[in-house]
């Protein structure tokens, strides 16, 4: 069973790619395990805290997974920008580089909950839009909030409540050209999940 350790900024982010493992998983039939590692205090913080994970699996203290996911926003940096920062880190570990992949929401992580407009009905009967690319910090999870308040839901921990229903919900194929940063994302779990289910 392929394990995958998730190297995640925060728990909306455990949440939402937590939800995206668990539909791969039930789409392709192939059974996984995978933890969070959550590093709090932004991206320094998570810089700081992935190089000693790294260091810790070149050392054996840890089990080496199949996979890592790297997750963080990109927030006005950039998708690019964002992942050189975290591949500067793995370049001190060469024998890491093929097992590790990125998902960099762009700018933030509530954008991703509002890109599929049919699944965001679905879930709150009603639509929801999606704007044009903002960078203003808490931008869009001002946006976030006001779409599901606007269906007279009151979200408690701020939207990432919904993150499994939403994709659940999700038509992947519309929202990984819709939203290049989830494409980016979508493609490198296809990848994934194709060759642990060939296996």
């Amino acid at each position: 069973m392929p394990e995958i350790s998730v190297f995640c900024e925060d728990s909306f982010h455990e949440n939402f790619v937590g939800a995206m493992l668990r539909r791969f998983e039930s789409e392709y039939e192939v059974g996984s395990s995978f933890r969070f590692l959550s590093a709090r205090g932004g991206l320094p913080q998570m810089h700081s805290e992935f190089g000693e994970f790294l260091r810790d699996l070149a050392k054996d203290r840890l089990p080496l997974p199949d996979s890592v996911v790297v997750v963080l926003d990109a927030n006005c940096a950039g998708y690019n920008e964002r992942k050189k920062v975290m591949a500067r880190v793995v370049e001190s570990y060469p024998q890491f580089q093929q097992i590790v992949s990125y998902a960099i929401p762009d700018p933030h992580i509530e954008r991703w909950m509002l890109v599929d407009e049919g699944a965001f009905r679905k879930v709150f009967r009603r639509g929801c839009t999606l704007p044009a690319l903002k960078c203003a910090k808490d931008e869009y999870k001002r946006l976030l909030l006001k779409e599901i308040r606007d269906s007279g839901i009151e979200p408690i921990l701020g939207g990432q409540e919904f993150a499994e229903d939403i994709v659940k919900a999700m038509d992947l194929g519309q929202a990984e050209v819709r939203e290049p940063s989830l494409g980016l994302f979508l493609k490198s779990l296809k990848a994934l999940f194709n060759q642990w289910r060939d296996e």
